[in-house]
């Protein structure tokens, strides 16, 4: 089967704006995959059409053949429709979708999925780590997530005078999907260049136990009032979050920045919606104090996409998906990662692994993790 599968690889760019575009699904019946921040993608599948689609852009139907022919996909943005805005009361209309929100989701599925996680100090990146997997969502079981880990490369490189133990986020943080309380927030129509959706802003009316008031959009579907793309931002005045000291270190730190960014697609067998891309962003500031000398910032970047359509397999559980990701322990195979759909590496992440083999025997001054 592996030798009957197709693959290319490509960039997609906004024609109007020469600028290459993030998040971009390309996908047919069986298989998906997505651009990295770049606009480079590799798509791996056995069934030669390929889609192309972007919200807010004019999508592309096309095959293996003629994206081989191009040096670089072009894609258009739709045209704004400034008198669809709706300037009326919107609470009746995201009363549906809320209501909407617990029929949308399929109930029971599982999906393959892709995750990279990439951490930097100070805007240097220390560590990498790609996950492929499989994972069943079930939203009737107490505990609804269930992750099989089928393969993992992962590496780091740290100065060790600069080495904290921080707790990272789990699959469960990575999943769940926040949303504001209808009747706590204040919502806003927005002009979107797609008359099949409404994009609504939104901004809650209280600030939290720090001081931070959640704020960001939807993109739904005005057919069946689905949401369609979810942005948050959680931490919008990180100056009143108060630092937390972390166990047995005296080190103190605190979140000054985290935000969320989910999009559903809908499952033409099941008829619903699933997960099919995430991207968390958290920043952690680390005060500076005897044992590390200066106050540095971490940076997590954790992007993951589902690499296929929703399917009822069973999957055979073997992380949890309440432990921390980075705590992952599994093997790496070089021919497994050559025949799946996942996001190339950026030129910053080639710049880290050739980093990395640069320093691998300075013992004193680094310390080096990796499977591969």
């Amino acid at each position: 089967m592996q030798s009957q599968s197709l693959r290319t690889s490509n960039v997609i760019f906004d024609k109007l704006t020469k600028q290459p575009l993030e998040n971009v699904t390309i996908f047919n019946e069986k298989d998906n995959s997505i651009t990295n921040a770049e606009g480079f993608f590799s798509f791996v599948s056995e069934n030669n059409a390929i889609n192309i689609n972007l919200l807010g852009y004019v999508p592309i139907k096309t095959t293996f053949e003629e994206i081989k022919k191009q040096d670089t996909i072009f894609i258009e943005s739709k045209v704004f429709e400034l008198n669809e805005v709706f300037v009326g009361n919107l609470e009746p209309f995201m009363k549906k979708v809320y209501d909407k929100m617990g029929e949308n989701p399929i109930p029971n599925y599982t999906s393959d999925f892709f995750l990279r996680n990439v951490l930097k100090n100070d805007n240097t990146i220390v560590k990498l780590q790609d996950v492929y997997g499989k994972r069943n969502r079930n939203n009737i079981e107490k505990n609804s997530t269930k992750i099989e880990i089928l393969n993992m490369r992962k590496v780091s490189l740290f100065e060790k005078k600069y080495r904290v133990e921080l707790k990272f986020p789990d699959f469960n943080e990575l999943f769940t999907t926040t949303v504001p309380l209808r009747d706590k927030c204040t919502f806003k129509e927005v002009a979107y260049n797609d008359s099949n959706y409404k994009k609504i802003e939104f901004e809650a009316n209280e600030k939290d136990g720090w001081g931070q008031t959640m704020r960001g959009y939807f993109i739904i579907k005005r057919q069946d009032y689905a949401v369609i793309e979810l942005k948050i931002e959680m931490i919008d005045n990180p100056e009143t979050i108060p630092y937390k000291e972390i166990m047995l270190s005296g080190i103190k730190n605190r979140t000054i920045k985290y935000n969320k960014f989910m999009q559903f697609n809908k499952s033409e067998s099941f008829n619903k919606y699933y997960l099919s891309n995430a991207k968390l962003e958290a920043e952690l500031e680390v005060l500076g104090e005897k044992k590390i000398e200066k106050t540095f910032y971490y940076k997590l970047v954790m992007n993951y996409f589902s690499t296929n359509s929703p399917t009822n397999e069973q999957i055979k559980s073997n992380f949890p998906s309440d432990k921390d990701i980075f705590k992952a322990k599994f093997p790496y195979s070089e021919n497994f990662w050559n025949n799946q759909n996942q996001l190339p590496l950026t030129n910053e992440l080639k710049d880290f692994l050739n980093r990395v083999s640069e320093n691998k025997e300075k013992e004193k001054e680094f310390e080096v993790i990796g499977n591969f």
